[in-house]
């Protein structure tokens, strides 16, 4: 009889309690993906490139694993207090009829193991699957192939999230039950009595409305301008007055719901209604407000992931695909010959040399080969802030020169305008990564700024030039002056530093071959014995490099979206249900009165309407600023300058939530209805 019960009372939990079961599942899911990133094959391929990185990152899951264990404690602990309090009056009666406290808590017990049980048969099997779609598409994506796929299944991945799961569940259980055990009979019979309503002052609260709005506007503008990220300090106010903001936003609210309470039109308890979503913003505003800054950040979350990964294009055309640096490699058409020899001489469209060297000066005054004050007048008179953008490092007196001819051979290899100087003029060069002011940059070049290098003066012209001139990580330059042959030359008597470029033949592979035809050709360099006395680079390490930050950036970013997701979500529709229950004397006075589950039901849905909707709109007008915030500060310079590409998704993202929030919301009118059911036979009051 007793495991009967017990199996009765699971089926009913399982039916009745469809938002927290949800909640679980997915939270299986999200542990699952996170503990197997290991076994995924982009994981595997990048530990080749980039295994330092990736052991940095695989140390950094295990923080964000007790991170999650703690949130996920908090949404099981809320999620199941809401239960017990549902179940009171039942669990009196069970004691009322002889049934022994220690025996409730074991029924207890087997109902959570069956729901624990239930909810990791569920996920983790949609886990193994979802990790198996997302490595496919994955390896897609980035051109690996599916050649060498394995399987994503990581059996510690699933003892770790059954493990971590099944402790939050417990612990929850056991501190939730010992409440309930001091409990007397008395009160576990008696409902919980309604809430009492506060009377406040209008002006007061919206005067609260007006200061939320100002400080949200301030909070985001310095997110967006990029202030924020400047200072700890600076970025500690920033947070301060978003959460200021929100608090007082929502405190503000109940004027505006005020106003159209006494507005609202006549019909079947419109006015009932009305005051049940004050009563609902007055005692929950706090909540509210919590609730809307996690789907706030979640949605911000889910952008800079999903914008981070849309924006990188690893098959970009105008690259360097090979870079061979050795000094006893000898000259350019020494390596055209050794290449041919190894076989690879039809993979190259281009090989070519590409110099770089420093002004030659007498002494030790490294600080007189150059004199650009006048560009830094420019500069100063455009933006006096210059100097916080760290972009003009390669002014000091002694900068790097690029030798025109070489330069302009490698661009038109790569399909870019070649840059035309004459006598007397010198181009400016910066890396892509310190290129986050061409605009500024190229407004002074628009003056001809007259400048003075190893004594002879030159004037500045053209645009500025950020194409890449080697594979990344031979050479970063911050900044260099593209000088003529001739100059050239003359300045650095001959003394430079040699590099070999090699971009390959577009026509030899596809996107989807891209890793492969790198791989190859690297294994026949390493076969060679030319291979071995020389030293080079391909951008498939490059390319390893971006698909780290790829991988990092998008993967946690959306994980973290998903957990605030829910937790959020979870929490708004348990308070909801909570207050309802609180809310059951009114409920029963309506139907005493003849109001009928209908139009019960049509008023539950409005208040859950509101209860969802005023955070979602908060949240919907707010993530185009924290994503523009969030752009500014988290990503990288490349990622930046296809900002324009990446806003859209901020839409998507947006419409993508409020369909996950309108599932949320029927499931929680769900559950009001079947509550509302329970309370249509009037009781008899002696």
């Amino acid at each position: 009889m007793f495991f009967k019960l017990v199996f009765r009372n699971s089926l009913r939990s399982h039916k009745e309690n469809a938002l927290f079961m949800s909640s679980l599942v997915i939270s299986i899911i999200a542990f699952y993906v996170v503990l197997s990133l290991k076994s995924q094959d982009v994981m595997r391929y990048l530990q080749s490139l980039e295994s330092d990185a990736i052991r940095k990152l695989f140390a950094m899951i295990g923080v964000l694993y007790g991170f999650t264990l703690f949130i996920i404690f908090a949404l099981v602990y809320f999620a199941s207090k809401y239960q017990i309090e549902r179940r009171s009056h039942e669990f009196g009666v069970y004691i009322m009829m002889g049934m022994k406290r220690t025996k409730l808590l074991l029924l207890l017990l087997l109902e959570d193991i069956s729901s624990s049980a239930l909810a990791l048969v569920i996920g983790l099997p949609v886990s193994v699957l979802i990790t198996e779609v997302i490595s496919l598409v994955t390896v897609k994506m980035v051109g690996i192939g599916f050649m060498g796929h394995q399987t994503t299944l990581s059996w510690n991945a699933v003892l770790l999230t059954a493990a971590g799961f099944t402790a939050v569940k417990l612990a929850s259980f056991l501190i939730l039950s010992f409440k309930l055990l001091r409990k007397e009979v008395g009160t576990l019979l008696t409902d919980a009595p309604d809430n009492v309503r506060k009377k406040g002052y209008p002006v007061v609260q919206a005067v609260m409305l007006v200061l939320g709005v100002v400080c949200l506007v301030f909070a985001y503008k310095r997110g967006i301008s990029g202030s924020a990220w400047e200072q700890i300090q600076a970025m500690r106010d920033t947070v301060i007055l978003g959460l200021l903001g929100t608090i007082l936003l929502f405190r503000g609210m109940r004027f505006v719901i005020d106003l159209i309470a006494r507005k609202a039109p006549s019909g079947k308890l419109s006015v009932f209604t009305f005051r049940q979503i004050e009563d609902t913003v007055i005692f929950k505003s706090g909540t509210m407000a919590i609730c809307s800054l996690l789907i706030l950040t979640a949605s911000a979350c889910l952008a800079a992931g999903i914008g981070t990964f849309a924006s990188y294009d690893l098959y970009d055309t105008k690259r360097v695909d090979y870079t061979f640096t050795n000094i006893f490699l000898g000259t350019e058409e020494d390596l055209i010959a050794k290449i041919g020899e190894i076989g690879l001489s039809d993979k190259f469209s281009y090989l070519g040399e590409l110099r770089l060297g420093h002004p030659k000066i007498v002494g030790d005054d490294f600080d007189s080969a150059f004199d650009g004050k006048e560009y830094e007048e420019l500069l100063d008179a455009l933006d006096p802030k210059f100097e916080k953008h760290m972009q003009y490092q390669f002014m000091g007196g002694y900068p790097f020169l690029i030798r025109l001819s070489d330069f302009n051979s490698l661009m038109t290899a790569m399909g870019e305008e070649p840059l035309l100087l004459r006598d007397g003029e010198l181009g400016l060069y910066r890396s892509s990564d310190f290129a986050a002011s061409e605009d500024l940059d190229n407004q002074v070049l628009a003056q001809k700024p007259h400048v003075t290098l190893a004594g002879k003066e030159f004037v500045m012209t053209g645009t500025m030039q950020s194409a890449p001139i080697v594979t990344d990580s031979f050479i970063t330059l911050s900044g260099a002056l593209i000088v003529p042959d001739a100059d050239y030359d003359a300045f650095t008597c001959g003394d430079s530093e040699v590099y070999i470029n090699g971009i390959l033949d577009r026509t030899k592979y596809t996107r989807s071959s891209m890793v492969e035809t790198y791989t190859k050709i690297n294994e026949t360099l390493d076969r060679s014995d030319f291979g071995k006395v020389m030293d080079y680079e391909s951008y498939l390490q490059n390319m390893g490099r971006q698909l780290f930050y790829l991988v990092a950036a998008s993967y946690i970013t959306i994980y973290l979206a998903l957990i605030f997701l829910v937790v959020a979500n979870t929490i708004l529709g348990v308070q909801f249900l909570m207050g309802q229950k609180r809310s059951s004397r009114r409920y029963k006075t309506l139907v005493k009165l003849g109001a009928d589950h209908k139009t019960l039901y049509k008023s539950s849905k409005k208040q859950i309407n509101w209860y969802f909707g005023l955070p979602i709109a908060v949240t919907a007008a707010s993530t185009y600023f924290a994503a523009r915030a969030l752009f500014t500060g988290i990503l990288s310079s490349r990622t930046k300058t296809n900002l324009s590409d990446i806003i859209p998704i901020v839409l998507i993202v947006v419409v993508v939530f409020c369909l996950v929030e309108c599932v949320y919301m029927h499931i929680v009118k769900r559950s009001s209805s079947r509550f509302l059911e329970t309370l249509m036979t009037p009781e008899r009051e002696e």
